[in-house]
């Protein structure tokens, strides 16, 4: 991996800007509701940690501020888009550009190899040799030896390194990750700690973490709290 020690391109510029988001289901005869008038601004280049009990909401609002789903009320605007106007197609059409994921079960398609997993959404964007990006990035997450192997061959931080280098690929303005370290042991949810915030770092690339992982979430510069669908604190940590 490049030289990591220079810190993140953050800027004063919001990339991302949520304003009295609420998300409601219809149960029948009751409404239950998810998130209620939660307004917040992040910064190009900035990591940030959305931490609360389980069933507070935090995975909604990840879903709502990666355009995966649309809210109730309220709007989300990333890079001066609305994309809670957008239609699903424009949404699909905006993540593939602008926006990478990493979730807690990695989601890699079983069938293909790890340099086919990330070699995917590069073909899909018609990136110019999608193969040497893909077994670039998979040289950057320690996996340089392992491209030809199926995810079923690979260790969990394995493929969670592929789906971090796939995640990057495309090289997306900002990532979202569902709980990245939730299925690995701690000496492996360290390494993709690591891993996160040194890409972070290098490519400037703005991070928003749903987490229980105490660590990951003190090593952001902010911290989100979700309680009972209510955005209750945003303070800054020490990175």
């Amino acid at each position: 991996m490049t030289d990591l020690s220079s810190g993140p391109r953050q800027t004063s510029e919001a990339i991302l800007t949520v304003t009295d988001l609420t998300q409601r289901v219809d149960l029948g005869r009751d409404t239950l509701t998810i998130l209620q008038g939660v307004s917040l601004e992040i910064k190009r280049g900035e990591s940030v940690a959305i931490v609360g009990r389980s069933g507070s909401g935090k995975t909604t609002l990840l879903g709502l501020l990666a355009g995966l789903d649309t809210p109730t009320e309220g709007e989300v605007v990333l890079e001066g888009k609305a994309i809670s106007r957008l239609s699903e197609d424009e949404r699909a059409a905006l993540r593939a550009r602008r926006v990478g994921f990493v979730f807690q079960s990695f989601q890699l398609l079983p069938a293909l190899t790890a340099l086919e997993n990330v070699m995917l959404p590069l073909e899909l964007a018609d990136f110019p040799d999608p193969q040497a990006r893909a077994r670039e990035l998979l040289g950057r997450v320690g996996l340089g030896d392992r491209l030809t192997h199926t995810p079923r061959q690979l260790s969990g931080g394995e493929q969670q390194r592929v789906a971090i280098a796939r995640a990057f690929a495309c090289e997306p303005v900002i990532l979202f990750a569902d709980e990245p370290t939730g299925n690995l042991d701690n000496q492996t949810g360290q390494e993709i700690q690591e891993l996160l915030m040194a890409l972070n770092r290098e490519q400037g690339t703005t991070l928003v973490m749903v987490t229980h992982d105490e660590t990951l979430a003190a090593r952001c510069q902010r911290r989100l709290t979700i309680e009972a669908g209510h955005l209750e604190a945003a303070r800054e940590e020490t990175a």
